[in-house]
C-alpha cells in the first residue's frame, strides 16, 4: 500500500474470538485474559526520553567496567558516543518504513568497514587521520552520572505515566486519569473510532511502540496517544472491550504487525 491511497478500514465483528498476546514489559503488559473476563485496560502514553534506556544500560556497564579498570578508556569513550550518538538519532528523525531500518544500517556498516580498511591499507589517509584522533575517554565518574541522571529521570516520567496520568477504557467509557488530586474526565465509549499508527521502525523495535488514536461518538476532539508501548496488545484489548467498532489502520509497514 503506497502513501497517497486511502487508508483502509475495517469492521472487527466479536462474533469471532479476537487474538491476543499476553506479555509483561516495564512500561505495559499485554492481554492475556479470555474475551469473557477482560472488563477494562489501561493505556500509557510516555515521552520519548524513555527511548535513551539503551545509552542508559550501556552507560551502567562502561561505569561497571571502568571502575574494575577493565578496557581501555578510549574504547569505551568511543563506544559509548556510538550508541549514544544512535539514540539521539531515534529521538530526533522518524524512520516510518523498515526500509530506513535497512538503509540505517547499511550506512554504519559501509562507515564501519570503511573504518577497517583504512587500518590495514590505508586507501583513504584523510580518513585514516581522521579516525585515529576519534580518542573520546571519560572516566567511570561521568558514566555513573549520566546512567543514574537519565534513570532517575526516566524513572520519575514512568511514575507519572503509570499511576497518575493514563487512560482506562471500559465498555461504556473512556476514562482520562490526570493531576495528583485524582482529576477524572469521562467519555463516551461506544461508537469510537480507533486508529493505529507505528510512526517509527526504531521506536517500534525498542518498545514495541507506536501512536494510537481513539475519536469518541460525538466528539470533534480526538484522543492522540504518542508512544504507547505494546502497541498492538492495547490494540486488541480495546477491540475485546469496545465489541463492534469502526478502526482505521494507518500502520505505515506490514511486516511490523
Amino acid at each position: 500500500m503506497t502513501e497517497n491511497q486511502p487508508e483502509p478500514t475495517v469492521v472487527v465483528n466479536t462474533d469471532q474470538p479476537v487474538e491476543k498476546k499476553s506479555g509483561w514489559g516495564p512500561f505495559g503488559r499485554g492481554n492475556n485474559q479470555p474475551d469473557h473476563e477482560i472488563e477494562r485496560i489501561t493505556i500509557r502514553s510516555y515521552p520519548k526520553i524513555i527511548f535513551l534506556y539503551p545509552s542508559v544500560i550501556f552507560a551502567f556497564i562502561a561505569a561497571i567496567f571502568s571502575s574494575a579498570d577493565w578496557g581501555s578508556p578510549d574504547n569505551w569513550g568511543l563506544a559509548f558516543m556510538i550508541v549514544l550518538a544512535c539514540n539521539f538519532f531515534v529521538l530526533a528523525f522518524d524512520f516510518p518504513r523498515t526500509a530506513s531500518l535497512t538503509l540505517f544500517f547499511s550506512i554504519i556498516a559501509i562507515v564501519l568497514a570503511a573504518i577497517l580498511l583504512n587500518e590495514r591499507a590505508e586507501f583513504l589517509p584523510a580518513l585514516a587521520d581522521k579516525t585515529g584522533n576519534l580518542k573520546p575517554t571519560a572516566n567511570d565518574t561521568f558514566y555513573w552520572m549520566y546512567a543514574i541522571i537519565t534513570a532517575l529521570i526516566i524513572g520519575v516520567v514512568w511514575v507519572i505515566h503509570r499511576f497518575i496520568d493514563y487512560y482506562e477504557v471500559l465498555s461504556n467509557e473512556i476514562i482520562h486519569h490526570h493531576g495528583i488530586l485524582g482529576g477524572i474526565e469521562r467519555l463516551p465509549a461506544p461508537g469510537v473510532r480507533l486508529e493505529k499508527d507505528i510512526t517509527d521502525v526504531f521506536e517500534y523495535l525498542l518498545l514495541r511502540s507506536g501512536r494510537l488514536i481513539i475519536t469518541p461518538a460525538g466528539e470533534s476532539r480526538a484522543i492522540v496517544m504518542d508512544n504507547v508501548p505494546n502497541i498492538n496488545h492495547v490494540e486488541d484489548g480495546v477491540k475485546a472491550i469496545l465489541g463492534v467498532t469502526e478502526v482505521s489502520f494507518r500502520q505505515r509497514d506490514a511486516t511490523l504487525r
